[in-house]
């Protein structure tokens, strides 16, 4: 089996390596990732609290994003929590801060973290699997950042339509990516939240207003409400627990990934081979869903019909009628 080292130093060529891996070009290859300073941490706060000065809440979320590293390596190379990493774990994945005098940039290297994982999973996964988790975590971390959604007028390129079809692609190779996506913009958000008062935060290569950190943060005080959310579903992971299923879905239109449960015994046995269709042969499939709403942030969901079906009788629209059942 011959080996192969990759090198990566910017956000394109990883997606380009990640489109590779998906098509199966490092199946029989053992695969070296090298980071060339790539991926990297940036953040700058305008305001007047913000002038060589770091609070205790912007502090304590940068703090944060170390557990939300180490949770990653932990799930990547032993499926378990970050509580399972050795001391000497710990200090090789510790990253550092840099804070450029007299101005409010934090600046932290990220490459000798991915570059430690890449490491420890060559030593337990295939080729493609080394790519598309490791290289696949390393470039949903620049796309977690984007907050896309509440910069105005923003206009997709052809170019992130192309990134949108081959992060739906991985998001169902990888299924625990999701969960890493999800914890990298609640991480992201929280440091958001850290600085309520700034005038303008620069995150990554995103710039947003003090408008738009508003919206971030209001949203994170609204209360929750029952929605309907009814689309095109791509069904990434299905757990069974003891009275329901755990299922991941993957919303065609836009690539969100939303965590849903269903209850044992709410849908029919033809409804739920349906369910198992679409996900063992990657289909897409129609489904009703009742989601736990604040803002835009889904918090919890539940699938509640097929084709506006459950148990061959029509699912009414509006709220679940069984939504006192919903976490």
């Amino acid at each position: 089996m011959s080996t192969t080292a990759i090198s990566i130093g910017n956000e394109a060529s990883a997606w380009a390596y990640i489109e590779d891996a998906l098509n199966g070009k490092y199946d029989n290859e053992v695969v070296e990732l090298e980071f060339d300073n790539w991926p990297a941490f940036h953040i700058n706060i305008k305001g007047d609290r913000y002038n060589s000065t770091m609070t205790t809440s912007l502090m304590r979320s940068l703090v944060e994003l170390q557990g939300h590293l180490n949770r990653v390596y932990a799930e990547v190379v032993y499926g378990k929590s970050a509580k399972s990493l050795t001391a000497e774990e710990r200090a090789a994945l510790e990253i550092v801060f840099t804070v450029k005098e007299g101005s409010s940039d934090v600046d932290a290297d990220l490459s000798g973290f991915f570059a430690e994982l890449g490491k420890s999973a060559m030593e337990k996964m295939t080729g493609t699997q080394v790519v598309t988790v490791v290289l696949g975590a390393a470039a949903l971390w620049g796309a977690a950042s984007t907050y896309s959604g509440y910069i105005e007028g923003q206009q997709k390129s052809q170019e992130e339509k192309n990134r949108h079809e081959i992060t739906m692609q991985l998001l169902k190779q990888q299924p625990k990516l999701m969960e890493i996506q999800n914890e990298q913009v609640s991480t992201y958000t929280n440091i958001l939240k850290s600085v309520p008062d700034a005038t303008q935060v620069t995150l990554d290569q995103t710039v947003m207003s003090q408008a738009q950190l508003e919206v971030i943060t209001r949203q994170e005080r609204q209360a929750t409400e029952l929605k309907r959310i009814d689309d095109l579903y791509l069904i990434s992971s299905l757990k069974i627990k003891q009275d329901s299923y755990k299922i991941d879905v993957l919303r065609v239109s836009d690539g969100k990934v939303i965590p849903t449960e269903l209850f044992k015994g709410h849908l029919s046995i033809n409804e739920m081979d349906r369910i198992m269709k679409a996900f063992t042969a990657e289909e897409s499939i129609n489904l009703n869903i009742v989601g736990r709403v604040r803002g835009d942030i889904i918090t919890s969901a539940n699938i509640v019909g097929i084709n506006n079906k459950a148990n061959g009788n029509a699912v009414a629209s509006g709220a679940n009628p069984n939504s006192d059942k919903e976490t």
